[in-house]
């Protein structure tokens, strides 16, 4: 096949780019020619990311606005590349391919809540909980119609709720719709898509095979996270406060929030116990994970999968999260890890505490969690799945391709 990639950053700046990176490179491996259509350049490895496709082209209707000034247009892309398939990613619009839906089959990977969620993070502005209505007038009550000002010079922006909701529904014609977890189903579902065009894909990346290292009895832990609102790294400085045990704790990641969260670490009196170590390339995180006694996930947000928990669990790390989102496709609790009611800050604490406690119980649930990664989530099987979707040969009527135990 030759696949069209379209996502609005070329070069690696989140999970979104890690996956588009990834899949890439596996169908490539498989024979198929796979070329991408972006928007912008991240300052992160942009050659090398390109460098995964046969052509990597600017587009300009992939701008943060929908238009950018540079590139060719979207049209003459697909002209000269004559791609089987279009595989669309993150993008702030999808206007500009709708008008090809007739000549050429289109496939949409949804990363996140974007789509579904005029505010794009799924969770309430008046107490951070998650919301679970479909887009609509409610958005209003809870200042749906405001974004933060990036760029602008303005605190806040001004967002059209009513055109987030038209952009929605122009995704209801796409051929096929790929999500992460039967969580980010529903919700597609509940905003009106047609179930049988809804798969679910997890996202898989290719994780490394070999016998992990043994789980130290150092009551260490570790949260590999951007560092913004909805990753909850604050909340899981609350929960370490409370904590009696000695403990060390790494968090690894950057964003928006870390002088903030690096502020309330000081602030908590946990500055000799809390280290913050930035952003730290793929192929080193490994090494951080080999010193982990515990991993711990502190969404916020409704995570759409939650693809570090399962790096964690295949480098035979017990993991404890809050019960957001996809969560549960993947952590079972007292099986391969410990799941947490949402944002409760108290038993976060105690299930913390209970497996820096006990090596015993550590070790146990880090080994039926690299199990059950091997299991039931190959990388081999993910590209198959998406191979499938992305030719049309796949006949699931949208059923729940990888069910979670």
């Amino acid at each position: 096949m030759r696949i069209l990639f379209v996502n609005h950053k070329c070069g690696y700046f989140g999970g979104v780019e890690r996956n588009v990176a990834a899949t890439a490179t596996g169908l490539r491996s498989m024979g198929h020619q796979c070329f991408l259509a972006y928007g912008e350049q991240t300052d992160r490895d942009f050659e090398g990311f390109k460098g995964i496709f046969h052509t990597a082209l600017s587009c300009r209707e992939i701008g943060a606005d929908g238009n950018s000034p540079h590139g060719q247009s979207f049209v003459s892309i697909v002209k000269s590349l004559s791609p089987d398939v279009i595989y669309l990613h993150k993008l702030p619009t999808i206007q500009f391919c709708t008008p090809l839906l007739k000549e050429i089959r289109i496939v949409r990977m949804v990363h996140d809540h974007d789509l579904c969620c005029p505010r794009r993070h799924k969770f309430f502005f008046h107490n951070n909980r998650i919301c679970r209505y479909r887009a609509g007038w409610r958005c209003y009550f809870d200042l749906g119609f405001l974004a933060t000002g990036t760029g602008t010079g303005r605190l806040f922006t001004l967002v059209s709720i009513s055109e987030k909701v038209r952009e929605m529904r122009r995704n209801y014609e796409l051929d096929a719709l790929l999500v992460g977890s039967r969580f980010m189903k529903r919700e597609l579902v509940q905003n009106g898509f047609p179930d049988t065009k809804v798969h679910v894909v997890p996202p898989v990346v290719p994780m490394k095979s070999g016998v992990p290292s043994a789980v130290p009895e150092e009551a260490s832990l570790l949260c590999v996270a951007q560092l913004i609102k909805g990753k909850g790294v604050d909340l899981l400085l609350k929960a370490l406060k409370k904590m009696t045990c000695d403990f060390q704790a790494t968090v690894v990641g950057s964003g928006n929030a870390e002088d903030y969260l690096k502020e309330l670490s000081r602030t908590l009196g946990l500055d000799d116990k809390v280290h913050f170590q930035g952003w730290v390339p793929g192929e080193a995180i490994g090494e951080f994970y080999s010193r982990a006694k515990l991993v711990v996930v502190p969404s916020r947000w409704a995570e759409p999968f939650g693809m570090i928990g399962l790096e964690a669990m295949n480098h035979g790390r017990p993991v404890i999260a809050f019960d957001v989102g996809g969560i549960s496709d993947w952590l079972e609790n007292e099986a391969t890890g410990l799941l947490i009611p949402e944002q409760d800050i108290e038993q976060l604490a105690k299930g913390m505490e209970r497996i820096l406690r006990d090596s015993s119980l550590a070790a146990k649930l880090g080994s039926q969690g690299r199990q059950r990664v091997q299991e039931r989530f190959s990388f081999r099987d993910y590209l198959e799945l998406t191979v499938g979707h992305l030719e049309g040969s796949l006949n699931t009527q949208g059923s729940d391709e990888f069910p979670s135990h």
